[in-house]
């Protein structure tokens, strides 16, 4: 972060109907990624005979960075690519740069969808900072997340 305010968002839109996304539409959209993620990825361990209960051979560690590999894959290929990941599809948002509403190259998409997983794997309080990363978007007059900030995105309504 730097010492500047950002430029407002949404300033030089061409297109009069996009809104910033509220905190509840991002997060159900959230909620919905973690589905279509965690349904195929729970249904393939399950399928190669993992044994979820037990913690002492591996396999909650594997699952974790199969998850977090995967989940990172389709954040950035999908907000990189199409502006949304399916979830913000079926919500009808997309994620594109603050300043001028373009679409979200490569390198942006990957910090954004890298922010929350770094925080998220700090060991002891990692939900907690992950949390945080969204959250911060309750507060800020533009509902950027800390991935935002980082990024230089913002979520809008289709």
């Amino acid at each position: 972060m730097n010492d500047y305010p950002p430029p407002p968002p949404l300033s030089d839109f061409s297109m009069e109907s996009d809104r910033l996304a509220s905190v509840g539409q991002r997060a159900l959209a959230q909620v919905l990624d973690s589905f279509i993620i965690g349904i195929p990825l729970f249904v393939l361990t399950l399928s190669f005979g993992a044994d979820l209960t037990d913690t002492e051979d591996g396999n909650l560690l594997w699952l974790t960075l199969l998850w977090l590999g995967v989940s990172l894959l389709y954040n950035t290929a999908f907000i990189a690519t199409t502006g949304a990941t399916l979830g913000k599809r079926i919500m009808k948002l997309r994620v594109v740069n603050r300043t001028d509403g373009s679409p979200v190259n490569w390198t942006y998409a990957a910090v954004r969808a890298l922010v929350p997983t770094v925080a998220g794997v700090v060991p002891v309080i990692g939900f907690a900072l992950n949390i945080a990363v969204y959250v911060r978007a309750i507060f800020h007059p533009y509902r950027q997340g800390l991935h935002d900030a980082a990024a230089g995105t913002i979520v809008v309504r289709r």
